[in-house]
């Protein structure tokens, strides 16, 4: 699919050797690429660069600095593009109106395309939310305590549960429970309590 133009005409541009100002026939095509030709009708470029991603700087007029205008041509009607490495590109345009439009066509070439490359923000933080259950499982709530809730019995059940709130946790008996303030301690030791103290319950009755 060929590239549109998005502004041609005539400028001088001055070389970078000599520093003598030449005219060319400049074209700005649509993906930001820019190109210096001897005519219209040359097919091979005397100059090229891209704007979008080695353009950083466009200036215009006295900005440019300690450079003087082809004969016939006013400072206003000067541009300067400084590219990665610190090259520059001059040129100057057929008068201060025809340099006004080819700063704002430049312009939008060299900020071409930057919003949608960005990287996207990340994510606004969410609340966690419980995992689902296992298949083989039902989730129950803990009774008397909204948005507790637990899987069991097997395996293990455990508690999903937001920090800073209290923790319930759930034994194997159903009929036992712990409280326990959530402050990012271990949870199996709540676990192995609660083993601890079913093993004290049925111990003595395994003796008979």
């Amino acid at each position: 699919m060929p590239v549109e133009i998005a502004k041609a005409g005539w400028v001088y541009r001055r070389t970078s050797i000599l520093k003598r100002w030449k005219r060319n026939w400049c074209v700005l095509y649509s993906d930001g690429a820019l190109k210096c030709f001897e005519s219209p009708d040359s097919k091979v470029a005397e100059w090229s660069g891209v704007l979008p991603t080695k353009c950083l700087l466009i200036k215009t007029g006295s900005q440019v600095g300690n450079v003087k205008a082809p004969q016939g041509r006013s400072v206003e009607s000067l541009l300067m593009l400084t590219f990665v490495g610190n090259h520059t590109l001059t040129m100057c345009a057929e008068s201060p109106e025809d340099m006004s439009a080819w700063q704002t066509a430049l312009e939008q070439a060299r900020v071409l395309n930057r919003t949608a490359s960005a990287p996207p923000p990340p994510p606004p933080p969410t609340d966690a939310v419980a995992p689902p259950p296992y298949p083989t499982q039902n989730a129950a709530g803990v009774a008397g305590f909204a948005g507790q809730m637990y899987y069991g019995p097997h395996p293990p059940p455990y508690v999903v549960q937001h920090p800073g709130t209290t923790v319930i946790y759930v034994s194997d008996y159903p009929s036992y429970y712990y409280r326990r303030r959530y402050d990012g301690s271990d949870v199996a030791m709540g676990l192995l309590a609660g083993a601890a103290f079913g093993s004290l319950m049925w111990g003595p009755l395994l003796w008979w």
